[in-house]
């Protein structure tokens, strides 16, 4: 069992990073995929829009992005959206990975997990992990009051059937489209700023701010907010030796701002977060490490965890 701080401070290599083989620090392959793999995500991720489209001319209108089912009510045209986002997402994240493990020869499974196989078990953790920290966040709001959010799966003005299908879909929308980002910034990017360094603290530094600025979203609290729980999500990923968890994480922490916070529609107001509100980002990054350290020393996820 390594401390953590020997880890932080490059002393012991994680064995997720340590799955980087020497191409992976070549110049010349390095270039390749700073070409093809963006190239391959965005024509993965245009193959998702010309299906939307194609449907579309077929009588089965989806493409709710592009402004189709506009009479649909908001909770099923949230839906509908959430799931399209995931799915264009994860094409994009299937397209990066092809690439990658074409250019560098390795296994498309040593940029997810550092086990012999996908540990369903890590991801269970990992979403247990986010719904208890979400019970921490409305536990202190009721102390210490934040802006109200809509809360759409309590609003008793919605037919229960409509919120039994949002909360289905975007169940199934935001688990996609976690392991996309996951595998994306976690998985790929993760791995190959560590095969440059192993200064850890600088890898999760440039992860998380990699991830912030992703999401295009340039309020100071909201990028403030998204660079810690990236490196968060980053730190989990190091310590406990694959995505399995920090998918579960991510998806569930979307899922509590769908259910609890606002619909997700494609008009929906870029993110904010007051700088005053940061401490409840805070909190909820020290839940997820408290677990992922728990886990740990627990030995729960043992394989390859450091």
């Amino acid at each position: 069992m390594i401390p953590a701080l020997d880890v932080l401070a490059g002393r012991a290599t994680p064995p997720f990073l340590a799955l980087t083989t020497a191409r992976d620090r070549r110049g010349r392959w390095v270039a390749l995929m700073a070409v093809a793999g963006p190239a391959a995500a965005i024509a993965m991720s245009v193959l998702v829009v010309v299906a939307l489209i194609v449907s579309g001319h077929l009588g089965l209108p989806l493409n709710v992005i592009g402004g189709e089912l506009a009479d649909l009510p908001r909770l099923l045209k949230s839906s509908v959206y959430i799931l399209e986002v995931g799915i264009g997402l994860a094409a994009a994240a299937a397209g990066l990975l092809l690439a990658a493990r074409l250019i560098f020869r390795r296994p498309l499974r040593s940029w997810i997990t550092g086990a012999p196989r996908f540990r369903w078990r890590g991801l269970a953790w990992g979403a247990a992990t986010g719904v208890l920290a979400i019970m921490v966040l409305n536990l202190i709001s009721v102390f210490v009051p934040q802006g109200a959010g809509e809360a759409p799966i309590l609003d008793a003005g919605e037919p229960l059937s409509q919120r039994l299908a949002y909360m289905a879909a975007t169940s199934l929308g935001f688990l996609i489209a976690a392991w996309a980002e996951e595998v994306v910034f976690r998985g790929y990017l993760l791995q190959q700023v560590g095969a440059f360094t192993r200064q850890v603290w600088l890898v999760l530094l440039i992860n998380g701010v990699i991830f912030a600025l992703f999401h295009l979203e340039f309020d100071p609290g909201a990028l403030a907010a998204r660079a810690l729980l990236g490196m968060v999500f980053a730190w989990a990923t190091l310590r406990l030796g694959g995505l399995e968890f920090g998918i579960g994480v991510h998806a569930a922490q979307n899922l509590g701002v769908a259910l609890f916070g606002e619909v997700l529609l494609p008009s929906s107001a870029p993110a904010t977060v007051k700088l005053s509100e940061l401490g409840f980002e805070i909190v909820l990054a020290v839940v997820i490490l408290a677990c992922v350290e728990g886990l740990y020393r627990r030995r729960t996820l043992a394989a390859l965890a450091i």
